[in-house]
């Protein structure tokens, strides 16, 4: 009998020795893991940190086109000189748009990104949307002899995490510029007209924009034997945050309808011939559209200002390098004197939104989009990758004065997999 009690007691002994022993190593494996994921969580918040509220260095490296991937020391996109903290440079930004139709001559890719941040053992993802993001969808085009114009839209507001955004007030303006044709690729604005038209959306957040009446109307007034220039810009408010749009209404047909403004440089395709529009004497490349464009209705007008380019080739095509900027730029980028149309602007508005330059097609006169506030969406490590343990931080920042999202997802190389 008292055997039998002995085995007991050294069997219910055992049992409490092996719960105490599988709960210590439980409690140790759970403060390993959470150690793990704070520290990641440090890691993520000091690089956040890094990325919108410090300039880089050179601090100007967003304008400055002699600051190559190779030559730019820190990274950071905070606009420097500024006071109020959460403020990006735009034109930092650009750097990171990379469009699939062209290729940006000064990208910082991200195997160059993750070595700034010292990142290199680490997978990450940025994102920088706007709080309002506008898409535009042609629904419908205009015939106009040769040509047909991008008549009506579908524009769809949605928030960054895309859902649609219901009673947004979107305003579009449609602006035709009427060209009379001169020697070569140039030619005189003779006029520019602007028709405005506004919508709320629906639940969905998405609302009708129909110039089909306006062109027709307009067409039937002037006489089609010159060149027409015509664009779209959308504002969209809601509560107060406000985000823009823009569109080549002519863009079909396989027009190369985009490019890049870095400083004061300019970078469209190549096949583009650009055309020189003479305003008031003065000849001009391209119309500058002003921050906020729509808010001073009646008097938008006057934020459409017209700039001048100085393009870098010449008539027979060959790259213009007997001028100083044309011979930086083509130093700085010798492969972008053969793949890129690259002109320069001598003056660049600080608050513009977009910029709209004059060219040909095969023959017809298109604009070409050229947006500042592009959205970004990178990954280092996969961007198809899962991993097991990650840490997203955002950030409300503006460009200009425009409310953005920065969204930076991090986690260990070694857990992450395609």
């Amino acid at each position: 009998m008292e055997a039998t009690l002995e085995y007991l007691a050294v069997g219910l002994l055992i049992i409490v020795l092996v719960a105490v022993s599988y709960h210590m190593v439980e409690a140790a494996t759970s403060t390993l893991a959470t150690t793990y994921e704070e520290q990641l969580y440090t890691i993520a918040e000091r690089t956040m940190d890094k990325i919108v509220l410090t300039p880089g260095y050179p601090e100007d490296w967003g304008t400055n086109i002699n600051v190559t991937p190779d030559t730019l020391q820190d990274f950071g996109l905070s606009l420097y000189g500024t006071r109020t903290p959460y403020t990006v440079d735009p034109d930092k930004v650009m750097r990171l748009a990379n469009l699939s139709t062209l290729p940006n001559p000064l990208l910082l890719n991200t195997t160059r990104l993750a070595q700034l941040l010292n990142l290199q053992g680490y997978g990450f993802r940025l994102r920088i949307r706007p709080m309002l993001v506008v898409n535009i969808t042609v629904l419908d085009y205009t015939p106009i002899n040769n040509l047909k114009f991008a008549s009506k839209f579908r524009v769809t507001v949605s928030n960054y995490y895309g859902l649609g955004i219901p009673n947004v007030n979107v305003t579009g303006m449609y602006v035709i510029l009427r060209v009379q044709p001169g020697t070569g690729n140039q030619g005189d604005l003779e006029l520019k007209t602007i028709f405005t038209k506004s919508n709320l959306t629906d639940p969905l957040g998405q609302c009708i924009l129909d110039y089909t009446s306006d062109l027709e109307t307009y067409f039937n007034k002037n006489r089609t034997d010159k060149w027409f220039f015509a664009f779209l810009i959308v504002r969209a408010e809601w509560q107060g945050l406000v985000s823009i749009a823009g569109y080549a209404t002519t863009a079909q047909g396989g027009v190369p309808a985009q490019g890049y403004i870095i400083g004061n440089y300019v970078f469209v395709d190549k096949g583009l011939n650009i055309t020189t529009v003479s305003n008031n004497g003065q000849n001009s490349g391209a119309v500058l559209v002003k921050d906020e464009l729509l808010q001073a209705v009646p008097e938008y007008q006057e934020l459409l200002n017209f700039t001048t380019v100085t393009w870098c080739r010449d008539a027979t095509g060959a790259f213009r390098s007997n001028d100083p900027l044309c011979n930086n730029a083509g130093k700085v980028l010798p492969s972008a004197q053969k793949w890129y149309l690259i002109g320069y602007i001598k003056y660049v508005e600080p608050l513009s939104s977009h910029i709209f330059v004059f060219a040909q097609f095969r023959g017809n006169p298109v604009a070409i989009v050229i947006s500042r506030l592009p959205n970004i969406d990178i990954a280092y490590g996969g961007t198809g990758a899962v991993p097991a343990n990650s840490v997203s931080l955002r950030r409300m920042c503006t460009l200009y004065n425009y409310p953005y999202i920065v969204e930076l997802t991090i986690w260990r190389r070694v857990e992450g997999f395609p």
